[in-house]
C-alpha cells in the first residue's frame, strides 16, 4: 500500500495528501509492502526544502513504529509504480498548464476562429488587389481615364469585400469573448475599427477624387490614385500584420486539432 505525504515547510511538518501534487512540493511516498520511503523533490522545489524535509522525516516515520523504512531519494531512475502515483497526483497541475497553453478550449470555436481569421486576412488583401487595378486604367495626359459605371463598380467590389471582413472580425470578437482570449479580442477589435474607417472612406464614392466636369468619363490624376492606394495599404497593414502573426502562432499551437 502506498501513502503520500507533502512537506509543509511553513509549519515544519508532513501532511498526508493523496490527490494533488505541485511542482514546488517535496513529497514522501511510503511503500509499506517494501518498507521503502521515496522522496520526490519537485522541479520547482529547492535543495533547502529537501534538506529541511529530510531532517523532519523521523517525525513521519514515527507514525509507523512497526516498519523499518529504507530511504530512497528519487532522481533519474524512478520505479514505474512510483512514477505512476506521482503522475496521477500531478494531473491537476498538468491540466491547468494545458488550459493555460490552449487558450481556445472548444473544438467548434477553434474551427470557426480559423475560418474567420483566414477570411479577415485574405479578403482585405483581395480588396486591395481590386483597388490596385486602377493603375492599369488608360492614361491620357498623365491622368487615368475610367467610365462612371466602371468606377462605381470598382469601388463597390472593394466596399463589399471590406464589409465581409468587418463581419468576420466582429464574429471573432464574439469567439474571443466566449473563450476569454484577450489577444483575439484586441486584434479583432483593431480590424473592426480599421475596416469601419475604410468603409466610411470608400463610401465617399466620386468625392474621393477631383474630376473634370463629365458625367460619363472620369479623369483622375495619377498622384491622387497613388495617394489613395497608400492610405488603403497603410490602413490594412495596421491589422493584417498582427493577425498574420496570430495565424502563424495559432497553427503552431493547434495544428494537431486542425489537420
Amino acid at each position: 500500500m502506498l501513502k503520500a505525504y507533502i512537506f509543509d515547510e511553513a509549519n515544519k511538518k508532513w501532511i498526508e495528501e493523496d490527490k494533488s501534487l505541485l511542482y514546488h512540493d517535496l513529497c514522501a511516498i511510503l511503500d509499506e509492502e517494501r518498507n521503502i520511503i521515496y522522496l520526490w523533490n519537485g522541479p520547482k522545489s529547492s535543495q533547502e526544502r529537501l534538506k529541511k524535509g529530510y531532517e523532519l522525516l523521523e517525525n513521519l516515520i514515527s507514525k509507523y513504529p512497526t516498519i523499518n523504512f529504507q530511504l530512497s531519494i528519487l532522481k533519474k531512475e524512478v520505479p514505474s509504480y512510483i512514477q505512476d502515483r506521482i503522475d496521477i497526483m500531478l494531473n491537476v497541475i498538468k491540466y491547468k498548464d494545458k488550459k493555460d497553453y490552449y487558450k481556445i478550449t472548444r473544438f467548434i470555436t477553434l474551427r470557426f476562429y480559423l475560418i474567420f481569421l483566414l477570411v479577415s486576412i485574405i479578403f482585405p488583401f483581395l480588396s486591395f488587389l481590386n483597388l490596385l487595378t486602377s493603375l492599369t486604367w488608360p492614361k491620357i495626359d498623365g491622368n487615368f481615364e475610367i467610365g462612371a459605371e466602371a468606377f462605381n463598380n470598382w469601388l463597390l467590389i472593394s466596399f463589399i469585400i471590406i464589409v465581409i471582413s468587418l463581419i468576420s472580425f466582429s464574429i471573432m470578437i464574439i469567439i474571443g469573448i466566449i473563450e476569454i482570449e484577450y489577444q483575439i479580442i484586441i486584434f479583432s477589435l483593431l480590424g473592426v475599427l480599421v475596416c469601419s474607417g475604410l468603409i466610411i472612406y470608400l463610401n465617399q464614392g466620386i468625392f474621393l477624387f477631383l474630376f473634370p466636369e463629365s458625367n460619363l468619363v472620369y479623369s483622375i490624376r495619377q498622384n491622387d490614385i497613388v495617394e489613395f492606394l497608400i492610405v488603403i495599404v497603410l490602413g490594412l497593414i495596421v491589422f493584417e500584420i498582427p493577425n498574420m502573426i496570430k495565424l502563424i502562432s495559432f497553427i503552431k499551437t493547434y495544428r494537431k486539432f486542425i489537420f
